[in-house]
């Protein structure tokens, strides 16, 4: 890949996952196993959903024909597990529960707030359209219909409709095996005491996180200084623990001391965005294994910025997940901005309540706490300069994190 022309956020994603091979080991896990795992395979429902037709509403069930007549007599109940063996016929009416099975012989449901009762008998206040409130057998999903399509990552609600679909195992893919190292001789972990041009290590411990929340296993390769052969031993810890990835923060950019970029077969893939400006990867083999390599910057907030933006996706599709794009929000500037311009800034800011978007003070790409402080990324660019009012495009950090 040609290193002289920036790429655009997509660009870099299509390139990079173009020459992966997705996870191919599959399991099968217990439901209450299966949170964040990736779907080996469609999953059709063995059962209509809903199975028979019920109440949407807490009502009374009746013939839509009979509205015209006026009062109509209650003549039992249904609910919830419990259906009314009898039928409705020309004049009464079954008093209902959200989720009971619709009565033979109704075909309507009305809602509690347009009925007035007295005595036993059931006046309609305001008539419904046919059919209305009922949910009908196998609207939702028809028996052999495929209800999880396969790569899709399983969420609590996805969790749910397996279930509701009468599965009680999924298949799955292998998680996704992720090494994490960083790079810097200044570099040390809490609570060991800092060197004088030292400073804690943020990267590891947010990708870890980050990496946990995936649904991958991540092992923690630590701190590698800045020397070749450190280097070297830290990919050979990769390979021998069968990692699929090797995801490292720190030494890919062009420095004296930048032993990612200098490593043989890594490239450098420039971005048109800051903060970060590019991502290093290589596809490393030993023998028939193979080891991804992605080269995050090492300040905290361009490798939180480019693993969110470009290498998680990346690792989704490795893991065998279905591409899904952050969904394209856009708010007004509460101010104006003026910045470098010529690329895409993405710059940390809150949205308050009338929806209008404010730019943080602080936006270095080594201030972690703005991210903290932030509840949006705001992408700014390639323009240098934006009135109050500019509709520019956000990233909501919930959909990141």
């Amino acid at each position: 890949m040609a290193e002289s022309r920036e790429l655009t956020v997509d660009q870099a994603i299509a390139a990079l996952t173009a020459p992966l091979q997705a996870v191919a080991e599959v399991e099968e896990v217990l439901l209450d196993a299966a949170a964040g795992r990736v779907l080996a395979a469609d999953i059709a429902s063995t059962i209509d959903l809903p199975a028979f037709d019920n109440s949407a509403m807490d009502g009374y069930a009746l013939r839509h024909a009979d509205l015209a007549a006026g009062a109509l007599r209650e003549v039992g109940q249904s609910y919830a597990g419990h259906g009314y063996d009898g039928a409705v016929t020309a004049g009464s009416c079954v008093r209902i529960m959200t989720g009971a099975p619709i009565p033979a012989g109704a075909d309507t449901v009305v809602v509690l707030e347009d009925i007035d009762r007295s005595d036993g008998t059931v006046r309609v206040q305001q008539a419904p359209p046919p059919g209305a409130n009922i949910r009908r057998r196998g609207e939702h999903i028809a028996r052999g219909d495929v209800a999880l399509r396969a790569g899709a990552v399983l969420d609590d609600a996805a969790i749910g409709l397996a279930a509701s679909v009468g599965c009680a195992r999924l298949p799955v893919r292998r998680r996704l095996r992720v090494a994490l190292l960083s790079t810097g001789d200044e570099l040390a972990d809490p609570p060991a005491p800092l060197a004088a041009a030292g400073s804690y290590d943020a990267n590891r411990p947010f990708l870890r996180s980050a990496c946990a929340r995936l649904g991958f296993d991540a092992l923690d390769l630590g701190i590698c200084a800045d020397r070749a052969e450190a280097f070297a031993q830290a990919i050979d810890r990769a390979f021998d623990a069968g990692c699929d990835v090797l995801v490292i923060s720190g030494g890919a950019a062009q420095g004296d001391v930048d032993i990612v970029r200098q490593a043989g077969g890594v490239q450098f893939v420039p971005l048109n965005i800051r903060p970060g400006r590019g991502i290093a990867h290589a596809q490393l083999r030993r023998g028939h294994a193979r080891l991804g390599l992605l080269g995050l910057p090492g300040n905290a907030v361009a490798a939180f910025v480019m693993f969110h933006r470009v290498a998680r996706p990346v690792l989704m599709a490795q893991a065998g997940a279905s591409p899904r794009a952050l969904p394209r929000l856009t708010a007004p500037l509460a101010h104006p901005v003026t910045l470098r311009g010529g690329r895409i800034d993405y710059r940390r800011g809150r949205i308050d309540a009338q929806g209008a978007v404010t730019l943080l003070r602080d936006q270095g790409s080594a201030m972690l706490r703005t991210v903290v402080d932030a509840d949006c990324l705001v992408a700014l660019g390639p323009a240098a300069h934006y009135e109050a009012g500019s509709a520019v495009e956000v990233l909501a950090l919930g959909l990141l994190i």
